[in-house]
């Protein structure tokens, strides 16, 4: 938070590096919520249990003083993902965390429930240990539901289908490298054009949901998230 005023206060673009939001799949899910193709958003289903990869696996297991765990790891991911859809901040969390078989000393495993001010409702659910699980987003609205399969990741890679009264639609879009994306859009906001596609304040939201998970999990009650004036 001291850097983002900082950076505010002396002109500097300052960008965080939320890769999920550059993804064509994601950007698409965004364009069918924002038209109103699902009506009023509901509730939202997220699945990010994933297997780390061995050369990942260092302090991310093993050092909460670094930053380790699965919730600073990914649960952040997880919360710009669902404030850039459905363009809102979580508002109280409850959350229950463990350990299954990677972390030493941090957890690597939780499961989270959201509430939204607008009265929808996320529930989450990121590990490092579950090589099979696969990962995605469900998003159900009044009027329809979107699935995104396999599309929580940092690959151009996926399925989004939307779900209505007139049937499945498959949902097309733009393949393109998700960090190209972000680092042109940093460079552009550096120009003088528009703003980088995750900002400052979109990294101090998504770090203060991921606060107020980890607490809800160690503290066994909900919590309030935190955004320090935001």
């Amino acid at each position: 938070a001291e850097m983002v005023r900082a950076a505010a206060a002396n002109g500097v673009v300052f960008a965080t590096n939320h890769h999920l939001r550059n993804a064509g799949s994601h950007l698409a899910i965004r364009d069918l919520i924002a038209d109103g193709r699902i009506g009023k958003v509901l509730s939202v289903r997220m699945f990010h249990a994933v297997r780390l990869p061995p050369h990942l696996q260092g302090w991310r297991i093993n050092d909460a003083s670094a930053g380790g765990g699965v919730i600073p790891d990914i649960t952040v991911h997880d919360a710009d993902t669902v404030r850039f859809h459905l363009d809102e901040d979580p508002a109280q969390v409850v959350a229950m965390a463990g350990v299954s078989g990677m972390g030493a000393g941090v957890e690597d495993s939780v499961m989270s429930v959201w509430t939204m001010h607008s009265g929808a409702m996320v529930q989450a659910h990121e590990s490092f240990t579950h090589p099979f699980a696969g990962s995605g987003i469900e998003i159900h609205g009044s009027e329809g539901s979107i699935f995104g399969r396999g599309i929580m990741t940092q690959r151009p890679v996926g399925e989004v289908t939307l779900v209505n009264a007139g049937g499945r639609h498959a949902i097309g879009y733009e393949a393109h490298d998700l960090y190209s994306r972000s680092i042109r859009r940093f460079a552009d906001a550096m120009a003088g054009r528009g703003r980088p596609a995750a900002d400052g304040v979109d990294g101090v939201k998504s770090l203060a949901v991921a606060l107020a998970v980890r607490e809800a999990a160690q503290s066994g009650r909900a919590m309030r998230v935190n955004y320090e004036g935001f």
